[in-house]
């Protein structure tokens, strides 16, 4: 009887040095090749631009070095211009962890956390434009350019079914074009 108590406490005690820690379960989780590799995405100035020197910075930047800081790893910074690159990438197991808008397309391949952020996106128009509500904006001859994969895109798609949706190849290029456009229409203004 003696004996049996003793391999019972030996066997308890060795599955209790040998069970991972909460952090160890989630640094194998999180960040399996031992660095937290983090999409960082350019095409939201919101979550991340780059510095003077071109280096990350912003909210995702912050909070993906943060959980790397207490998992106890190193965090690497994978940066992409455009969302849908992030959502691509995941493909090739190209990070560990990324900052993009919940999205039904998106969950069937990621699982999300509880937001962090919310962020709300606007038309621009010309101040002579005939559009002055969202409702105005789902009318047959009127052209939206959105940010091919972003989050507006993949709302935009399910949500707009009279309007023409024009895909620029990334968010920066959207305002980009319409900077051009407004300085070519107003030289005075540039």
């Amino acid at each position: 009887m003696r004996t049996t108590i003793v391999l019972s406490l030996s066997l308890i005690l060795a599955a209790c040095a040998s069970a991972p820690t909460p952090r160890a379960a989630a640094v194998a989780d999180l960040a399996p090749t031992g660095k937290l590799r983090a999409a960082i995405n350019y095409g939201n100035p919101v979550l991340a631009t780059k510095d003077a020197g071109g280096a990350p910075q912003g909210v995702s930047v912050d909070l993906a070095r943060e959980l790397a800081r207490r998992l106890g790893v190193e965090a690497e910074l994978v940066t992409y211009d455009a969302a849908g690159r992030v959502f691509d990438a995941l493909k090739a197991n190209a990070w560990d962890v990324a900052f993009l808008a919940d999205d039904p397309a998106r969950a069937v391949d990621i699982a999300f956390s509880p937001p962090y952020i919310e962020i709300e996106g606007v038309y621009l128009v010309p101040a002579a434009s005939p559009i002055r509500t969202n409702a105005d904006v789902d009318r047959a001859g009127t052209r939206v350019v959105v940010g091919r994969g972003s989050a507006y895109d993949l709302y935009l798609t399910r949500e707009i079914k009279a309007a023409t949706l024009v895909r620029a190849p990334t968010s920066q290029a959207v305002v980009a074009s319409r900077s051009r456009r407004m300085r070519n229409a107003f030289p005075a203004c540039a």
